[in-house]
C-alpha cells in the first residue's frame, strides 16, 4: 500500500475501527474518513469518530446525541443552504431570518450564534449565507460543550467540515438551475501534485432572483487547499476560503399591530409582496485561511494542532422593520413609516487550538485521554452613518422620506410600495469592541469493565471583553464606553456513565455545567453583567439494529439556565433597545426539557434513511416580580415539535442508475412577538390590559421528492420543494415576517473528472 493519504477529514484516529476503516500501515499518519466507516452504504454509523468531538471516541462511546450529514446527503438533497442541510438534524430548527440575510437556527430552546458555528473546528462568524457546494459534511454535537468549546449556548455546536485534498485525481464540474432564474455553476477538481503533495479546488458563482418581487442575489466562492505530508509520521494541511455575498435585504410582508395593542401575522399580502426600496443592498464579503497540523507520536497517541484566521465585512443600507399599524384610532387605514437604516460592519478574528489524544492502561483499567488548549482575539468594528443633508442619524428613528419626513406607505395602495431615491450617507460613529479567550481542557474516557465507562471532563474558561472605543467623525473625539471591561472565569465539569453491553447498544447518562457570558449592561443599574451558568442533565441510549446498518440513538434531557439576560425592551419604542451600551435586563431563570430521537443508516448498499423527532419545553421560572417574564409561557421563537425523514433509493437491477427519494420536514406550533413581562412597563400585560405581546405561528409540513440518474460520468438530477405549496412564515420578534418558499424546481447536471 503506498503512504499516501486520502482524507475527508482532519481528526486522528488512534484506534482500529475494524474492516469498515481502510489499513494504513503504522509508521503512516492515521487520518479518519467518514466514508471509511459507510455512512452512507452498508456500514455502522456509530462506529464513525467525529472531529467535533475533539476525541478519538466513537459516536457509540460519546455520551451525547451527534448527528452527521455527509456530502452524499447534501448532493442528492440538492440542498441550497444550510438551513436545508440541517432539516436533516431533528431538534435544530430556524428561528427567524431577520431581512432574509442570514440563517438563525437554535437547538434545544437556545439561539445558536457566532459562538456555536463553526468550520473545520474553528469560530466562522454566522452571518451570512454558508456555501455548502464545498462541504463534506456538517456534524452537529447537540447539547452544552462548554467544556469543548467554552462560551458556547446550551442547544449544540454546529461544524461544517470543507472537502479536502486526495491523492487521487478526480472531481466534477455541474450546472444547476431553478425556479426563479436561478443557476449555478460548480467545480470541484483534485489531485496529486507530487508524491507527497495534493490539492483540491472547489467553487461556485450562483445567481438567483426570488419569488419576493425586486429581491435577487449573487455569490461567489472560492475554496483551494493543499494536503503536504511532511512525513511518514507528519501532515500539514493548508486551506483558504472566499465567499462574497449580494443580495437585497428582505424584510417580508410585516405584521400588524391592532388597536388593542394585540399583534397578528399580515396575510392579506401576496407573498411576492416587496415592500423595501428597488435599491436597498447587504454586500458581505467573508475571508478565512486555515492551517492543520497532524502528528501521529506513536500507534495511541496523536497530536492535531489548528490556526484560524478569518476576515468578514458587511456593508448595509436598507428600509426596514416593516409593521403595520394604525395611525389613530379612529382609523381604518393600515400604514407604515419605513424605518431607513446604514451600517458597516467589520470583524477580524484570530484562533488557535491544540489537541492531544492518547490511549493508556492502569493495570487493567483503560484510559483514551483527551488534552487540549484553545485560544482566540476579535477586534470588531461597527459603523453608523447619517445623512449630512438633515444631519440625522440612520436607524429606527429615521424615516424615509425629504429630509426624514414621513413617507408611508398603505397595505392597500400597491402604489406606494418598493418606492424612494437612495438619500447620502457619511460615516457617524465607529464602535470597536475587542474579545479574547482562553481554555485549557482535559477529558478521560475510563473502561473500569470491558461495559461501564466513565467520562470526566474539567475546563477553566478565561474571557476578556476589552475597553470598548468609541469614535465620532463629525468631531474626531474618541472615548472609551464606560463600565465596557469586563473580564470572566469560570470552571466547565462534565461527569458522565456509559454502559456499553455488546457493540450494538450503548446506554449513557451525564452532566454538564457551563457558564455563558453575557455582554453588555443592565438596564437598570447601568453595571456590568456577571456570567450566566448553565446546567445539564441527559440520559440517553445509542441502538444499532438491522445487521448493525440502522443507527437509532434517544435522548432525554434537562437544561437549567440561571441568572438569564435578555435583550431590554424600551418602553418608549416597545421594541429592542438600540442603546450602543447593548442594554439587558435580568429576567430569572430558563428551563428547557426535552426528547431526541434520530435514525441513521443504509439497511442494504442502494437505500439510506435519515430522520428524527424531537419535542421541547422551554419556559421562564422563578422571574423577578418587576419587568419579570410571565413564568411557562413558551419561549418565542421556539417549536414545541420537529420532524424529519429523508429516503433514497438507488436501483441496482432493471434501471440501473435510477435514484429516487423523498423527504419530509414538520416544524411545530411557535409564538412570535416577544414573551410577556408581568408589571412595571409599558410592555407588561398590566399595561397592555391583558393584551399579549406574542402572537401564534402555525406549524407546517414540506414534502420534496427527488429523481436522478447516472450514466457513465454524467449524473443528472431533478428535485420538487414544498410539493403541496404549503403556505408559513419565518419572523423575528414582530417583524421580519419571510414567507417560506413556495412550491420551487430545481435540476442539476453533474459531469465526474
Amino acid at each position: 500500500m503506498k503512504k499516501q493519504l486520502v482524507t475527508l477529514g482532519l481528526l486522528f484516529t488512534a484506534v482500529s475501527l475494524s474492516a469498515q476503516l481502510k489499513n494504513v500501515e503504522a509508521d503512516t499518519v492515521r487520518i479518519q474518513s467518514i466514508e471509511d466507516v459507510n455512512l452512507y452504504k452498508t456500514g455502522n454509523p456509530n462506529k464513525a469518530t467525529s472531529l467535533t468531538t475533539k476525541s478519538n471516541l466513537t459516536v457509540m462511546e460519546t455520551p451525547q446525541p451527534i448527528a452527521i450529514v455527509t456530502h452524499e446527503i447534501i448532493e442528492q438533497q440538492q440542498a441550497k443552504q444550510l438551513s436545508d442541510v440541517l432539516q436533516n438534524v431533528n431538534g435544530i430548527y430556524l428561528t427567524s431570518s431577520r431581512g432574509n440575510s442570514q440563517d438563525s437556527f437554535g437547538g434545544r430552546g437556545f439561539i445558536l450564534g457566532n459562538d456555536n458555528i463553526f468550520k473545520n473546528g474553528s469560530r466562522i462568524n454566522s452571518g451570512v449565507f454558508p456555501e455548502v457546494s464545498g462541504l463534506e459534511r456538517v456534524e452537529v454535537l447537540k447539547g452544552a460543550n462548554a467544556m469543548l468549546y467554552g462560551n458556547t449556548a446550551a442547544g449544540g455546536v454546529i461544524n461544517m467540515i470543507t472537502k479536502k485534498p486526495k491523492f487521487n485525481f478526480g472531481g466534477s464540474v455541474g450546472m444547476s438551475a431553478g425556479s426563479w432564474n436561478s443557476y449555478k455553476p460548480t467545480v470541484d477538481v483534485y489531485g496529486p501534485l507530487s508524491k507527497n503533495i495534493a490539492f483540491r479546488l472547489n467553487g461556485t458563482y450562483e445567481y438567483a432572483e426570488s419569488f419576493r418581487d425586486v429581491v435577487q442575489s449573487k455569490k461567489y466562492y472560492f475554496n483551494p487547499s493543499f494536503l503536504f505530508n511532511l512525513s511518514p509520521k507528519s501532515q500539514l494541511i493548508v486551506e483558504a476560503d472566499y465567499l462574497k455575498n449580494d443580495f437585497t435585504p428582505d424584510f417580508g410582508i410585516g405584521s400588524i399591530e391592532n388597536k388593542d395593542k394585540s399583534y397578528s401575522l399580515n396575510t392579506g399580502l401576496g407573498r411576492n409582496a416587496f415592500l423595501g426600496t428597488d435599491w436597498q443592498y447587504q454586500n458581505i464579503e467573508q475571508v478565512s485561511t486555515n492551517v492543520t497540523f497532524n502528528h501521529q507520536f506513536t500507534e495511541k497517541w496523536s497530536l492535531n494542532a489548528t490556526a484560524s484566521y478569518q476576515n468578514y465585512t458587511k456593508d448595509y443600507f436598507s428600509s426596514e422593520r416593516v409593521q403595520w399599524g394604525y395611525s389613530t384610532p379612529s382609523t381604518t387605514l393600515l400604514s407604515w413609516n419605513r424605518p431607513l437604516n446604514r451600517t458597516y460592519n467589520e470583524q477580524n478574528y484570530t484562533s488557535a487550538q491544540v489537541n492531544l489524544n492518547g490511549e493508556f492502561n492502569t493495570g487493567k483499567i483503560n484510559h483514551k485521554v483527551l488534552i487540549g488548549a484553545d485560544a482566540d482575539y476579535g477586534v470588531a468594528d461597527s459603523y453608523t452613518y447619517y445623512n449630512p443633508t438633515n444631519n440625522k442619524a440612520y436607524g429606527t428613528n429615521y424615516f424615509f422620506g425629504t429630509n426624514g419626513g414621513s413617507d408611508l406607505l398603505y397595505l392597500d395602495n400597491p402604489s406606494t410600495w418598493a418606492s424612494g431615491a437612495m438619500p447620502d450617507s457619511e460615516k457617524l460613529e465607529k464602535t470597536r469592541v475587542n474579545t479574547r479567550r482562553i481554555g485549557v481542557y482535559a477529558q478521560d474516557f475510563v473502561s473500569l469493565t470491558k461495559e461501564f465507562k466513565v467520562i470526566a471532563g474539567l475546563r477553566w474558561s478565561y474571557i476578556e471583553n476589552m475597553p470598548t472605543l468609541n469614535t465620532k467623525f463629525r468631531t474626531g473625539l474618541k472615548t472609551e464606553v464606560n463600565n465596557s471591561t469586563t473580564s470572566d472565569q469560570a470552571i466547565s465539569p462534565k461527569v458522565g456513565l456509559v454502559y456499553i453491553p455488546n457493540e450494538n447498544l450503548s446506554v449513557f447518562a451525564t452532566y454538564t455545567n457551563s457558564f455563558s457570558a453575557n455582554t453588555g449592561l443592565d438596564a437598570f443599574t447601568l453595571q456590568s453583567l456577571k456570567p450566566s451558568l448553565v446546567d445539564q442533565y441527559e440520559v440517553g441510549a445509542k441502538k444499532n439494529f438491522w445487521n448493525n446498518t440502522v443507527a437509532i440513538n434517544l435522548s432525554l434531557y434537562q437544561i437549567s439556565y440561571r441568572d438569564y439576560y435578555q435583550a431590554y425592551i424600551d418602553p418608549a419604542t416597545n421594541s429592542a433597545s438600540t442603546d450602543p451600551r447593548n442594554l439587558k435586563e435580568f429576567v430569572g431563570k430558563m428551563r428547557s426539557r426535552g426528547v431526541e430521537l434520530d435514525i441513521t443508516g443504509n439497511p442494504t448498499s442502494n437505500l439510506s434513511i435519515i430522520g428524527g423527532v424531537s419535542y421541547n419545553n422551554s419556559v421562564y421560572l422563578d422571574t423577578p416580580e418587576k419587568v419579570g417574564y410571565i413564568e411557562n409561557q413558551r419561549l418565542v421563537r421556539t417549536p414545541a415539535t420537529t420532524a424529519n425523514l429523508s429516503i433514497f433509493y438507488t436501483f441496482t437491477q432493471g434501471i440501473k442508475g435510477l435514484r429516487v427519494g423523498a423527504g419530509a420536514y414538520y416544524i411545530g406550533d411557535r409564538l412570535a412577538g416577544w414573551n410577556d413581562t408581568k408589571m412595571g412597563s409599558s410592555t407588561s400585560l398590566a399595561a397592555r390590559n391583558g393584551v399579549s405581546r406574542t402572537f401564534e405561528l402555525k406549524d407546517y409540513t414540506t414534502v420534496s421528492l427527488s429523481a436522478g440518474y447516472e450514466w457513465k460520468k454524467f449524473m443528472i438530477q431533478a428535485k420538487v420543494g414544498n410539493l403541496f405549496d404549503v403556505v408559513n412564515y419565518n419572523v423575528h420578534e414582530n417583524y421580519s415576517v419571510n414567507p417560506i418558499t413556495p412550491r420551487n424546481y430545481y435540476f442539476t447536471l453533474t459531469y465526474k473528472l
